[in-house]
């Protein structure tokens, strides 16, 4: 019967196996039957997207073709996540901040897929994209109805007056006929955008004066991207003339004054604009602080808007080319505006290649960027707020490592200097290359240059039948190519035939410096002129120094009323350049201003626009604070800095507060760390990385705490004569005074106690309690705890055992201390060890029964 029963089994295990391998068989068979031919084949899972919305691409073929898959289309299209569906499909997204139609093409090898296309639109609620700021601002497009100015002006105060004060202000009001207003030209626009806030102030003959002060705006410091691209312009001829901003708290602060000579006698109507770019957000990461809100106030009036910015999708591109200038958009996409000669260019034609931020391992990788005719590198780009090197590389070129790319968290660090063999740049083909090797996963850099207009007449020759230029840059990786190109012209309302550009010596100047060298770049393209004449207006604040060596006989230079003005005194030929310098002293700017100069060049009836050029006023200064444990500040912490070369440049001692403060230091990364420890505590020897940049208004602040230099003792107590160690005898520490700092020191089973973290002193141990049936010793035992001593030191203390029962009793506790109960768990091992056994007795008992029953 036994037999049966395996046999029955064993054929059943038998059948299952087979129909298991049948499974498996018709499973392949399906797969190899749903196998694609050799082809690709995409689509899009919508046919319009909002800007910002993310749409995806699936793309199908055999796996050798989604190996080398390369998708054609606009630089505009972000590409985001990338997901393996399996062997034979692929999911791709993207997203837009461009609105437009978009075509999309896979391509592997000589392999190309069908062409699908997708319509991104702009909300109702936001206005195209612009980057640039209307040439005419009347104050037509400014005026707001009577009512709505009210409206804005009482949800501008805050809290309900007294009567007294709703009285004079109803009589100030009296007073007050102008009219102020701002507007956001884009009420919502997404990250890294460009918005454009316009106002105005109108009133009649008299009504603006003096003794109202500046006219002010007020925008939230968060809502701002890079510093430098804010513009802030009025009409050439406007009496409205605006001052320095700066941040004030989490504001930046706009003022505008005005040129009050012959306001008293008409009607006045005056705009004004500042635009900027928005912050960056990206989704996932910091979300907006939404709404944003604006205000404009002058005298005792006020006006408010705001708006709101979308986050942008999270993105990693392998490879991008991003133009951070002047831009438009048409039906093809973005198109860039090139500043020439004469306007700050180096803030405005710049271009950044994104390299790997896909993060992936790549081989053999090269960057090529061939720029338009007629353009060259401009030496000295603006920088973003990264660390490390800013020194430019082969004619103005700069490449910085990428950490978290197309994250909130990004961290970009300049490693120029690790690339200064392998960049290049050949004037004669204007072709930049970059070299970066392989390299390895999750390893993303960033190329940033700007262009400079050599030859306006050049560049123009060169534009193809579209009416651009192409800015065209690739990357060779994997044995595989990846191409960008950007789309450029010189707006006809830019090419003067004389242009100017200016510079200055310092961007950042520091607490210790006060002169700054402004130097003009004049550029006679073609024709003669002897009219020309150059103005530059000192800002209040500036003082005139010095004309510097390098003025042309054939300029006159004069300063007059805070006006430094050159003119010909002879005809000047085209084509030619030269330059003309000076020198100004800033003592009277404070840490924070940012110093802005512009110059205006006049030939005949021709008027180039301001060029403008800034400067900040940092403090570069680092100020160490040293405490203790708690938070007490300590004097004689002795410290040195060092440079990013790791050299020393300054050593200070913190005084009497706890404080050290350095001299200034030039924008850069330095080091600060610990030479020589307060008396009494341990050295930290830890390495503080500080980094001083270009917005730094005060001193870098560290606070760095010490550890008391402390020792520890060890006492054990005997019985006199039998050398038996004691328990239960109670003592307190003393310092040298006989003061208590600790009670209820008990000696354990050891006859032990044990203190540590005792700083360097004498102290004594004082006997309160002796063990039960011994004598109480109250004879102190005096110790030293030494500076850095390593081990305890170790204290005897011996107890004489009382004659007489009696004189035990005012010495012991009212409770024995002897008995023993037993510990957690004593009580259960032990039933647990006779319950085994009380089973191993049964079971012999049973086995013997069945013996004797045998």
């Amino acid at each position: 019967m036994r037999n049966k029963f395996h046999k029955l089994l064993s054929m059943f295990l038998v059948m299952l196996i087979v129909i298991n391998q049948f499974g498996n068989i018709t499973v392949l068979a399906e797969s190899l039957a749903e196998q694609p031919e050799r082809s690709l084949t995409i689509e899009v899972d919508q046919e319009e997207a909002a800007l910002g919305e993310q749409f995806q691409l699936r793309v199908r073929g055999t796996p050798d073709l989604l190996n080398a898959l390369v998708i054609d289309k606009s630089e505009d299209l972000i590409e985001g996540e990338v997901k393996q569906l399996n062997d034979y499909e692929r999911l791709i997204t993207y997203s837009s901040q461009h609105s437009g139609k978009y075509e999309l093409t896979a391509r592997s090898g000589d392999i190309q897929s069908n062409t699908v296309s997708i319509e991104i639109s702009v909300p109702e609620e936001s206005t195209s994209e612009s980057f640039n700021v209307p040439e005419e601002s009347t104050s037509e497009s400014f005026n707001i109805p009577e009512e709505s100015l009210s409206e804005s002006f009482n949800e501008a105060r805050s809290s309900e007056p007294s009567i007294t004060q709703e009285s004079q202000i109803e009589r100030k009001e009296e007073l007050l006929n102008y009219d102020i207003g701002i507007s956001a030209e884009r009420p919502t626009l997404p990250s890294r955008h460009t918005q454009t806030l316009k106002g105005y102030i109108q009133g009649g003959a008299g009504d603006i004066l003096e003794e109202y002060g500046e006219m002010v705006v007020r925008v939230p410091r968060a809502s701002i991207g890079l510093i430098e691209f804010i513009r802030v312009e009025v009409a050439d001829d406007s009496p409205l003339k605006p001052l320095a901003f700066y941040q004030e708290g989490t504001d930046v602060v706009f003022p505008f004054t005005f040129d009050y000579e012959g306001l008293n006698e008409a009607a006045q109507s005056y705009t004004f604009s500042i635009t900027f770019e928005v912050a960056f957000f990206q989704s996932g990461g910091t979300e907006p602080n939404n709404d944003f809100q604006v205000s404009l106030t002058y005298a005792e009036r006020a006006a408010n808007t705001e708006f709101s910015i979308t986050p942008i999708p999270s993105s990693r591109p392998i490879f991008s080319k991003l133009y951070y200038g002047s831009r438009e958009i048409d039906s093809q996409g973005n198109l860039g505006n090139l500043l020439i000669d004469g306007q700050d260019v180096t803030n405005s034609n710049k271009f950044i290649l994104q390299v790997n931020y896909e993060g992936s391992r790549k081989d053999g990788v090269v960057v090529t960027d061939v720029l338009p005719q007629g353009t060259t590198l401009a030496p000295n780009p603006t920088t973003w707020s990264s660390t490390g090197n800013r020194e430019p590389i082969s004619g103005g070129v700069r490449i910085a490592e990428v950490t978290n790319p197309g994250e909130a968290n990004v961290r970009t660090h300049y490693v120029s200097e690790e690339f200064v063999d392998k960049v290049s740049f050949n004037k004669e083909t204007n072709t930049l290359v970059v070299d970066f090797g392989n390299l390895a996963e999750g390893q993303s850099y960033f190329i940033e240059y700007a262009l400079e207009v050599t030859d306006v007449d050049l560049f123009n020759e060169g534009r193809q039948e579209d009416g651009f230029s192409r800015n065209r840059a690739s990357m060779t990786y994997n044995n595989q190519v990846m191409s960008r190109d950007y789309r450029l012209r010189i707006p006809e309302s830019n090419l003067p035939a004389i242009s100017l550009r200016k510079s200055v010596d310092k961007n950042v100047i520091n607490l210790n410096e006060n002169e700054l060298t402004y130097t003009l770049h004049v550029s006679m393209f073609s024709g003669t002129s002897n009219t020309l004449v150059i103005e530059d207006v000192l800002e209040e604040g500036m003082e005139f120094v010095s004309f510097l060596s390098d003025i042309p006989s054939f300029i006159d230079a004069e300063v007059n009323n805070g006006i430094v003005r050159f003119s010909a005194n002879n005809t000047i030929g085209g084509p030619t350049s030269f330059t003309l310098s000076f020198k100004v002293n800033v003592e009277a700017y404070a840490v924070g201003d940012q110093i802005l100069n512009f110059a205006t060049l006049v030939n005949s009836d021709n008027r180039l626009n301001t060029s403008t050029v800034r400067t900040r006023k940092i403090d570069g200064r680092i100020k160490v604070i040293k405490t203790d444990e708690n938070g007490q500040r300590l004097a004689g912490a002795k410290f040195e800095i060092l440079s990013s070369d790791s050299q020393v440049i300054q050593e200070g001692i913190t005084a009497e507060n706890g404080e050290f403060l350095s001299e200034p230091l030039p924008v850069g990364s330095y080091q600060v760390r610990e030479i020589e420890a307060p008396e009494g505590y341990l050295l930290d020897a830890t390495v503080h990385d500080v980094f001083i940049n270009e917005y730094s208004i005060e001193e870098v602040t560290l606070t760095i705490e010490n550890i008391l230099d402390t020792g520890g003792v060890e006492l054990i107590k005997h019985a006199e004569g039998s050398g038996e160690v004691l328990q239960g005898a109670v003592f307190e520490l003393q310092n040298r005074e006989g003061e208590t700092l600790q009670t209820g020191l008990t000696t354990g089973a050891d006859g032990k106690l044990a203190i540590d973290g005792l700083a360097p002193g004498a102290y004594q141990l004082v006997e309160t309690q002796a063990p039960t049936g011994y004598e109480l010793d109250a004879t102190p035992v005096t110790f030293k705890i030494e500076k850095e001593q390593e081990a305890a030191i170790f204290l005897t203390k011996e107890n004489r055992k009382v004659a007489d029962s009696s004189d035990i009793r005012g010495n012991t506790p009212t409770s024995s201390g002897n008995k023993h109960l037993p510990k957690t768990g004593e009580t259960t091992i032990s039933q647990f060890i006779l319950s085994i056994l009380g089973v191993l007795l049964v079971f012999i008992s049973i086995k013997f029964r069945k013996k004797r029953n045998i």
